[in-house]
């Protein structure tokens, strides 16, 4: 009887380990965001902004947005400020004039809101120099 090889073996070992560490991260926890429904209207040549609707979500940590965006100005810009004090990741989207923008906040580890906290959101509209054009905020609790 012929033994396996030791090629064959190692591999088996790396698959196992492989599954392992992706199987512990799919079934990491989940992470508070924040889903923000933002909408632009422009009148005159003058943007004005409205949080259409903020809600209070969970996510997995593997897709909740780890650092703030990237986009360019001129953008439509959001932020979650919880107890006064701790900032969340900024997200933006580019502006394109009227419409509907939504984005998820996300939070650093030390930054994440829990119940009883203060969340206030800011939604603002900035120009090709990050000038604010438009700028609302609204504040609720965490459930």
């Amino acid at each position: 009887m012929r033994l396996p090889s030791v090629n064959v073996i190692v591999t088996v070992v790396v698959v196992a380990l492989v599954g392992l560490v992706l199987y512990s991260m799919v079934s990491m926890g989940q992470v508070p965001v924040i889903k923000v429904q933002a909408a632009v209207t422009v009148s005159d040549d003058r943007p004005a902004v409205r949080i259409v609707e903020m809600k209070q979500e969970k996510m997995n940590s593997l897709q909740s947005p780890k650092g703030d965006s990237r986009v360019g100005f001129p953008a439509v810009e959001a932020k979650a400020i919880v107890n006064r004090a701790k900032v969340s990741y900024w997200a933006a989207q580019s502006y394109h004039g009227n419409g509907t923008y939504n984005f998820t906040i996300g939070f650093p580890r030390d930054v994440a809101p829990k119940k009883g906290d203060r969340v206030m959101v800011i939604v603002r509209v900035v120009n090709e120099k990050g000038r604010t054009l438009a700028q609302t905020k609204k504040e609720q609790d965490v459930n």
